[in-house]
């Protein structure tokens, strides 16, 4: 198969509605783990005040 053959076929996929609303949702869940994995550590306070020693 060539590449414009995986292009066409890969388009036709992505035109189905249906598909397009999985891929849709796996793309926004995965955000959503990645920002759960970065913040999730539950320490939201503030760091220090630079010019406290003033």
């Amino acid at each position: 198969m060539s590449i414009w053959q995986w292009i066409k076929s890969l388009r036709a996929i992505t035109f189905n509605p249906w598909v397009r609303y999985i891929l849709l949702t796996l793309y926004y869940l995965a955000i959503v783990a990645g920002l759960i994995i970065l913040y999730g550590k539950g320490d939201f306070s503030t760091p220090p005040f630079v010019y406290q020693g003033f």
